[in-house]
């Protein structure tokens, strides 16, 4: 191989800036073995060119193997040196020696002679890595991903929302089977199911609003549900714990009757002796409470319009919402007859046909003999006659008889019609409703006397003779002694 020729010129690389090195297992493709490590240059400032450095002696270079280069005669003899030996045997390569460019300080500075890299500084440069920009590309997935969560988040929503709409109007929540004991549920008046519904899922008693609102509308029973306190179940189908509200069996609740012709003392100690929760001084005060219910025609008077008839007193009732129920039953029934305006057809007001009802209900021992007591009445009346009823003296006693002795009857009360003539003051008991509409629509005849000859039976007689009248006084009395 010859030397390079004179007018050949070394390639001046320009300083690379220094990295550090890379590890990396990489073989060299001009050679065997992993990459060598970079040289590391010390640093010079300010750098020294090569007419600055001083001359040091240099050790002879080897020659050494370049691929690429062809087989041949040795080159012609250099400038500087002899001519090189002959290549190796073989095409593809060359041997060569290369110029001393250390002297001109090329190495000492970090070039690179011959345009040959043999260290491995031809590789592509890596730059220092940059962590703000993979943070940047770290995270520019979540662009998309966001955008995909806008759109499907609402759709989601949006379909659970009608879907469950569609569920609770269709198909709401439901028990199954008839659940566990017990609760008690408090039913108002007037409630309906959907009113009720509410009180009902908060007691655990059915699972939802809907599904009792549809169990009440499939309901093969026309009744409606009535106010009182019912036993349930926790946990109840809808449909049964409806059929349930609708069976008295499953009333919890103190019954109980008030007959008719009890006066309003008597009522009272009644309610008071069968719920322990109310005593009688509640049942007293709330008499004369304005929330009582009374009509106004009964001028603020309880007696003779707590009506007779059966209740439920529910746990927890006051002593004025019982009575309350007993005014209501008899608004009811004074509208039922149509009482205001039925009451001009005999000349008389409201509170007056109550009189005259309670005077019937306490004079008569059976229902049939209301309209013919009745009619006694108003025909004494009609000829200014003294009603003379022992059953008014025994109220003004506020005793219990049916036939009043001489002492009795000198009582001086508004309330004793052998004293005073004409109605009393106002009822002296509770009328039923037989007893109201025999009032209203009294029998037929010139009865002025009738005797009740048979206290355990009940047996009356009537008659317009005084003389049949005393008769007929006897023979109860005969009964009496009987007795």
């Amino acid at each position: 191989m010859s030397n390079l020729p004179p007018e050949y010129e070394p390639v001046h690389h320009e300083p690379r800036r220094r990295r550090a090195p890379r590890p990396d297992d990489r073989s060299d493709p001009r050679g065997s073995g992993p990459w060598p490590a970079p040289p590391q240059y010390p640093p010079q400032y300010p750098p020294q060119y090569p007419s600055q450095q001083p001359q040091q002696p240099q050790q002879p270079q080897q020659p050494r193997f370049v691929p690429g280069f062809s087989d041949g005669p040795a080159g012609p003899a250099g400038p500087s040196g002899p001519a090189g030996p002959p290549g190796p045997d073989g095409p593809g390569g060359e041997w060569y020696e290369p110029q001393n460019y250390e002297s001109q300080g090329y190495e000492s500075q970090g070039y690179e002679p011959q345009g040959y890299d043999p260290q491995g500084h031809d590789q592509p440069e890596v730059d220092e890595p940059r962590p703000a920009r993979r943070r940047r590309r770290r995270f520019r997935w979540l662009a998309p991903l966001v955008a995909v969560l806008i759109i499907l988040v609402p759709i989601a929503w949006g379909g659970s929302y009608v879907y469950g709409i569609y569920q609770n109007k269709y198909h709401p929540a439901d028990y199954s089977g008839a659940g566990t004991c017990c609760v008690q549920v408090q039913v108002p008046a007037g409630a309906s199911a959907s009113t009720l519904a509410p009180e009902l899922v908060s007691l655990g008693v059915v699972a939802s609003t809907r599904a009792f609102v549809l169990a009440a509308e499939h309901s093969a029973s026309t009744a409606g549900l009535e106010p009182g306190t019912f036993r349930m179940n926790r946990h109840m189908q809808a449909s049964l714990a409806y059929a349930a509200l609708l069976n008295p069996k499953n009333v919890v609740a103190l019954t109980i009757t008030i007959p008719e012709g009890w006066r309003e003392s008597r009522i009272i100690a009644t309610l008071a002796a069968d719920d322990p929760h109310l005593s009688q001084n509640a049942f007293k005060q709330a008499l004369t409470s304005k929330s009582l219910g009374l009509p106004p025609y009964a001028d603020g008077k309880p007696e003779g319009y707590l009506f007779p008839d059966t209740y439920q007193i529910a746990p927890g009732a006051t002593a004025l919402s019982v009575l309350q129920q007993m005014t209501q039953a008899f608004g009811t029934q004074a509208g039922n007859l149509n009482l205001t305006e039925a009451a001009k057809s005999v000349r008389l007001s409201p509170a007056q046909v109550i009189t005259v009802a309670s005077l019937v209900q306490a004079e008569g021992g059976s229902a049939a003999d209301f309209p013919k007591i009745a009619r006694v009445i108003y025909n004494r009346l009609a000829q200014g006659m003294k009603l003379e009823l022992d059953s008014t003296v025994f109220y003004a006693l506020n005793q219990y008889g049916i036939a009043a002795t001489d002492q009795q009857l000198t009582t001086n009360s508004p309330y004793n019609t052998y004293k005073y003539a004409g109605l009393p003051p106002g009822p002296i008991d509770s009328p039923g409703a037989a007893a109201i509409r025999a009032a209203l629509q009294p029998a037929s005849g010139n009865w002025v006397y009738f005797v009740t000859v048979n206290p355990k039976t009940g047996e009356t007689l009537f008659t317009a003779s005084e003389a049949q009248f005393e008769q007929y006084e006897a023979e109860l009395q005969q009964n009496e002694g009987k007795g």
